[in-house]
């Protein structure tokens, strides 16, 4: 049955997205770079790793040849706004401590979706 928010994407394992949470999730760029950054390694990254990925894509560049204040900046967004918002949909376990993001097997409903959109 659909949600009051559009039709839902389900899995019979997990938890269904509304089509709003899914559009939601994927709306920021940097969101949908650690989500494809975590697909692509299958396993859990630092909040480093994941830093850097980006910091990389968006500026095609390696990390060494960016302001360290654009890759400061990046880390905060991710600590901050985007791994919290992807941990509360159940996408990712996020451990503040030591700053480790572990992707869920929820992962999986979005992946299709990346790859649709990483090759536009």
């Amino acid at each position: 049955m659909d949600s009051p928010n559009g039709p839902e994407i389900r899995n019979t394992q997990m938890e269904h997205l509304s089509f709003d949470t899914v559009f939601s999730l994927l709306s920021h760029r940097r969101r949908r770079v650690v989500l494809e950054l975590l697909l692509t390694h299958d396993r859990a990254l630092t909040l480093r790793d994941l830093r850097n990925g980006i910091v990389e894509k968006e500026h095609g560049a390696e990390i060494v040849a960016v302001n360290n204040d654009q890759v400061k900046q990046t880390l905060v967004s991710l600590h901050h706004i985007h791994i919290p918002v992807l941990a509360e949909a159940g996408l990712v376990i996020y451990d503040q401590d030591r700053m480790i993001v572990e992707p869920t097997e929820k992962i999986g409903l979005l992946e299709p979706l990346l790859s649709y959109s990483s090759n536009k």
